[in-house]
C-alpha cells in the first residue's frame, strides 16, 4: 500500500532491491541476440511438436557444441542461443509467451538456457527413447489425454538421463516394448523435462516403473521375462480354457456373438502358449474370443472337432467340426493381423449418403464417425477394423476423398487420415488427438458425441458467430501446440457444463484456416474469445474448465464496473465520503493485466456483500484521455479511492508483490473502518481478561502471509459478532510478551475468551479455535454462550 507520493513507511532496502533486479534483467536481456528467431535457430517449423523440437536440438547439440568447435571463439555464444531457443520452445508456457510477445515476453525468464551439458551427455543421455517407435515418450499433455482419460493399460518408465540404472534398463525396456506391441502401451517419461508430471505422480526415485490404470509401482526383477510376466498378469483380457464340460455353453451360447480363435494343443503339431493367448485376448478384445483346448487332457473334445493340434479362426456361429481357417504362425502380432484381415472392414460411404448426412435441414437419426482417407493407402491400418465393435451405439463409415474431392474440400479435410463426428444433435467435430489407433478414436467418440461443441470454418464467420446475437465461445488453436492440446479437454468439460444453455462452443484450426485467424488478429495459440452478442471478450485465465465457466458467467453477469470518462467523474469523482472505489487501469495487450483480470473479478465477488465498496476497471486503449488526465502511464495501475475523501486527486496505489485476489482483499480491508480493536500489552489484560463480555482474538505477525489472507475473514467475524461479543487483534512482533503468555507459537492463532465470572481474571490461554472460516468461528463462539446471549443486541 502506498500514497501517490512516496510513503514514509516504505522500505529503502526494498526499493533498492527492485532497482538492482531491474538492472540485472535489462543487462542479461541485452546479451540475447536481438532478432534471432528461435524456430530458425533450431531449424524447425513453427508447428513443430515437442518431440520434433527435441530431436532437432539433439542434432545441433552434436554438431554445434563448443566441445566440437574448440577453435571457434564464437561457438559458446552461438550454442547459448541454440540452447536458450530449445529451453523456451520445449516449455509450453514459455513457448506461448514467445509466440505472442517475442523475446520481450521472456524478460521475467532471462536465466533460461544460460547453462548446458557436455557434448558426450547430449550424445549418450539426451532423448533416450525418441527413436523407438514402440515406446511413447509422454509429456504432461500426452499423459492426461492418453493415460488418465482412457483407462487403457500402460506400463510407464519414469527416468532421469543422469541416472545410470535408467541407462542400464533402456535396452530391456526396448525389448519389452517390442514384445508387447499391440498388447499394452509402453511409455517413458523424462523427469528432467517433465518434473511437474513426475511430482504429480509421486515419483521419488529413478527408474520408477508404474502400471496404469491401477497406478501400481513395480519393485520386482527388471529382466525382460519378469517385466513381461508382470505386464500380462495385470492385463484384464479374458481367454477361455475350453473343455467338454464348458465347450457348448461357452462357445455356442454365452459368447456366440463374436468369432472365435481356438488353439488345440496335442501331439500332432504346434499350438499357442498360454502367454500368447493372453496377448491375443488383449489385442483382439471385444472383437474375437480366444480359446485354448488341451487335447492331452480332453481327447474326446478334440476328436469331436476333428483337430489334434494347430490354431484356427472360426467366424461367428460357425465353431463346428472341420470348419475354421488354419493360422500357422506362432507370433501374436502375425496372428492378430491374420485374424483382423478376416473381419469386415468399415463401410465405404458414397456421396449421396454424405450429402444427406450434411443436410442442415434434415435431422440426423444417428451420430456418425467418418474416417476420411485419400485413395487406398490409409485402409491398410487393420487396427481401424475394430471401430464398429468399439462403437456399437454409433454409425461408422469411411469416405475416400480421392473420389469425393469437392465434398472433402468443402468440409476442409486436407490431412489424411482424418476423423470427424457428425453429431445427432447437429454440427461436426474433428479429432485432433496425436494418435489414430482404434481405441484412441473410440475414446474420442464416446467423450465428444453429446458435448455441444463443433468445428468452425470460414463459412461460420462473421455472420453465424461474430455478428450474431447468439453466444459463442471460440477456441482458435493449432494441433501442434501443447497448450492447445492441454486446453482442448478442459474446453470440452466447460461445454458440457453449458449443455442445454444458449452458449455455443466452437474450435478453429488455424493451421487449416490461417487467413481466418489472421483476419481476427490471432497471434498466439490457443486464443479463446467469448463473443457475447457480437462483443468479443478474450479469455486470459487458467486452462481449466472451472475457470472457463467462471469467466463466461462473469462476462454474462459482470462483477466489475466498466468505467468511461463520464462515469468515472460521476461515480468516483463525486462519490459519497463513506464509499470506497477500487479501479484497475489496464491495457488489453498487457501480459500482467491479463494475469490480473481473473483475480480482479474474483476480488469483486469477494466484496459484493459490502454495499459501500465498488470494484471497477478502465480500458486505457479505449479511454485514452481519461488515463492521460489521471497520469496513468503503466499497466496495470491499481488505485484505491478511500473513504473520508472526495474527488480523484487523493488515492492510494497497490505496489504489493502478490496480485492475487486474497492479497488485494487484505489491502482493501486495511483501508476500511475496522470493527476489530487493536490490543496491546497495556490493554489486553484489562479489556479482555477482566471483561465480562466474550472476546475473540487474532494473534498475528505482520510478515505472515496467511495472516494477511485471514485478515478480511476476521473482519467478517467481527461484523457477525457485533452485539454479541468483541473482536481484537494482537501484533506479536510489537507485543511478544502477550503472545508468549498466551502460548502462541504459530500465526495466525485464534483464541476465544468467554468472559470473566465475578470479576476473576480469565486464563491467558483462552480456548483455541482451529478454524480460519468466519462462519465456523462464529458458530463455535455461539456454542459457548448461553441461549439469551446468542442473539445480536439489535435483535433483542
Amino acid at each position: 500500500m502506498g500514497l501517490v507520493s512516496p510513503s514514509p513507511h516504505s522500505s529503502p532496502k526494498r526499493h533498492l532491491h527492485r532497482i538492482l533486479s531491474l538492472i540485472v534483467v535489462l543487462a542479461v536481456s541485452a546479451m540475447v541476440l536481438a532478432g534471432d528467431d528461435f524456430y530458425k535457430l533450431l531449424g524447425v517449423d513453427k508447428g513443430a511438436s515437442t518431440k520434433e523440437i527435441r530431436k532437432a536440438f539433439k542434432k545441433l547439440a552434436q554438431t554445434e557444441h563448443p566441445d566440437k568447435k574448440a577453435d571457434d571463439p564464437k561457438a559458446h555464444d552461438r550454442f547459448i542461443n541454440i540452447n536458450r531457443a530449445y529451453e523456451v520452445l520445449k516449455d509450453e508456457e514459455l513457448r506461448k509467451k514467445y509466440d505472442q510477445f517475442g523475446e520481450e515476453g521472456l524478460k521475467d525468464d532471462f536465466q533460461t538456457g544460460r547453462r548446458y551439458e557436455s557434448w558426450q551427455w547430449y550424445q549418450q543421455n539426451f532423448g533416450i527413447y525418441d527413436d523407438d517407435p514402440e515406446i511413447i515418450t509422454l509429456s504432461r499433455v500426452d499423459f492426461e489425454q492418453l493415460v488418465e482419460s482412457t483407462g487403457e493399460p500402460w506400463f510407464i518408465n519414469y527416468y532421469s538421463p543422469h541416472c545410470s540404472h535408467c541407462h542400464e534398463l533402456a535396452p530391456t525396456w526396448r525389448e519389452l516394448a517390442k514384445e508387447l506391441e499391440g498388447v499394452i502401451r509402453i511409455g517413458a517419461v523424462n523427469c528432467e523435462d517433465e518434473w511437474q508430471l513426475c511430482r504429480m505422480q509421486g515419483i521419488r526415485s529413478y527408474p520408477s516403473l508404474v502400471f496404469y490404470p491401477q497406478r501400481e509401482k513395480y519393485y520386482g526383477d527388471r529382466s525382460k521375462e519378469a517385466l513381461v510376466e508382470h505386464a500380462l498378469h495385470n492385463v484384464k483380457a479374458i481367454h477361455y480354457q475350453l473343455w467338454s464340460g464348458n465347450f457348448r455353453s461357452t462357445v455356442q451360447e454365452t459368447n456366440a456373438d463374436l468369432p472365435w480363435l481356438i488353439t488345440f494343443c496335442g501331439g500332432g503339431g504346434d499350438c499357442l502358449e498360454i502367454r500368447t493367448c493372453v496377448k491375443l485376448a488383449s489385442m483382439l478384445a471385444d472383437l474375437v474370443n480366444v480359446g485354448h483346448i488341451d487335447c492331452h487332457s480332453d481327447p474326446t473334445l478334440c476328436e469331436e472337432m476333428g483337430r489334434d493340434s494347430g490354431t484356427y479362426f472360426y467366424t461367428r456361429g460357425n465353431v463346428l467340426p472341420q470348419h475354421g481357417l488354419e493360422i500357422t504362425s506362432l507370433d501374436a502380432r502375425d496372428i492378430a493381423r491374420s485374424v483382423m484381415e478376416q473381419l469386415p472392414d468399415v463401410e465405404m460411404l458414397d456421396e449421396n449418403v454424405i450429402i444427406d448426412l450434411l443436410d442442415q435441414n434434415q435431422d440426423r437419426v444417428d451420430t456418425w464417425l467418418i474416417h476420411f482417407i485419400q485413395g487406398g493407402q490409409d485402409v491398410q491400418d487393420l487396427d481401424l477394423r475394430k471401430l464398429p465393435a468399439l462403437l456399437r451405439d454409433f454409425k461408422v463409415g469411411r469416405v475416400d476423398c480421392s473420389q469425393m474431392a469437392d465434398t472433402c474440400q468443402n468440409l476442409h479435410i486436407f490431412k489424411f487420415p482424418s476423423f470427424a463426428i457428425l453429431k445427432q444433435t447437429g454440427g461436426m467435430e474433428l479429432y485432433y488427438g496425436g494418435r489414430s489407433g482404434a481405441s484412441d478414436i473410440a475414446a474420442f467418440v464416446h467423450d465428444s458425441a453429446d458435448i455441444p461443441i463443433e468445428t468452425l470454418t470460414p463459412a461460420d464467420f462473421p455472420d453465424r458467430v461474430v455478428l450474431s446475437n447468439d453466444l459463442w465461445f471460440v477456441d482458435f488453436f493449432a494441433p501442434w501446440c501443447p497448450p492447445c492440446m492441454r486446453l482442448l479437454p478442459e474446453f470440452k468439460k466447460a461445454a458440457r457444463d453449458f449443455e442445454g444453455s444458449k452458449v455455443n462452443f466452437g474450435t478453429v484450426d488455424c493451421t487449416v484456416h490461417p487467413n481466418l485467424c489472421h483476419m481476427y488478429k490471432i497471434r498466439s495459440y490457443p486464443t479463446t474469445i467469448f463473443y457475447n452478442q457480437s462483443t468479443p471478450h478474450q479469455y486470459h485465465g487458467h486452462h481449466s474448465a472451472h475457470h472457463i465457466v467462471e469467466f463466461i458467467e462473469d462476462t454474462l453477469n459482470p462483477p466489475v464496473i466498466i468505467l468511461t470518462s463520464s462515469t468515472f467523474q460521476q461515480l468516483v469523482g463525486r462519490r459519497q465520503k463513506d464509499h470506497l472505489w477500487l479501479v484497475d487501469f489496464f491495457a488489453p495487450w498487457c501480459g500482467p493485466c491479463q494475469q490480473l483480470a481473473p483475480e480482479w473479478r474474483k476480488l469483486a465477488k469477494m466484496l459484493k456483500d459490502k454495499p459501500n465498496v465498488h470494484v471497477a476497471q478502465v480500458d486505457c486503449t479505449v479511454q485514452t484521455d481519461l488515463c492521460h488526465s489521471q497520469n496513468v502511464h503503466s499497466y496495470p495501475t491499481m488505485r484505491l479511492y478511500p473513504v473520508g475523501h472526495s474527488g480523484t486527486n487523493y488515492h492510494m496505489h497497490y505496489d504489493g508483490w502478490h496480485r492475487d485476489a486474497s492479497s488485494l482483499h487484505a489491502w482493501v480491508h486495511d483501508n476500511l473502518p475496522s470493527k476489530v480493536k487493536t490490543l496491546t500489552s497495556e490493554n489486553f489484560v484489562r479489556d479482555v481478561l477482566y471483561s465480562e463480555e466474550p472476546w475473540i482474538v487474532d494473534f498475528y505477525a505482520p510478515w505472515c502471509g496467511h495472516c494477511q489472507v485471514f485478515k478480511p475473514e476476521f473482519e467478517r467475524v467481527a461484523e457477525l459478532l457485533e452485539g454479541i461479543g468483541h473482536a481484537g487483534k494482537v501484533d506479536c512482533d510489537r507485543h511478544p510478551h502477550v503472545c508468549q503468555r498466551a502460548g502462541v507459537n504459530a500465526y495466525p492463532t485464534v483464541r476465544f475468551y468467554r468472559g470473566s465470572q465475578t470479576g476473576v481474571k480469565q486464563n491467558f490461554y483462552g480456548v483455541d479455535i482451529q478454524s480460519q472460516d468466519a462462519e465456523s468461528i462464529v458458530a463455535f463462539v455461539k456454542s459457548y454462550l448461553p441461549e439469551n446471549k446468542r442473539m445480536r443486541k439489535d435483535e433483542l
